[in-house]
């Protein structure tokens, strides 16, 4: 298992991720972000513009926007 964090972006505002996820691998880490994505699409106070996931060496491994997320969604 890996650790990843799975930071939020808003504009210029970094929302971090401090606990992270012990998750198997980054397919996981997406699936993850899509249950957030789909919980934010449904919620009027949530919203943010992409997820950012990191290690625990904060190596940015992947930018998720969420854009994307809500075409796949529908």
């Amino acid at each position: 298992m890996a650790h990843f964090h799975m930071h939020l972006r808003v504009g210029s505002d970094l929302r971090p991720d401090i606990d992270g996820m012990d998750l198997p691998d980054l397919n996981a880490v997406m699936h993850v972000i899509r249950l957030a994505a789909t919980d934010a699409a449904q919620s009027p106070v949530l919203s943010y513009d992409r997820f950012e996931v990191t290690d625990d060496f904060g190596r940015l491994l992947a930018i998720v926007p969420v854009a994307a997320l809500a075409e796949s969604l529908h």
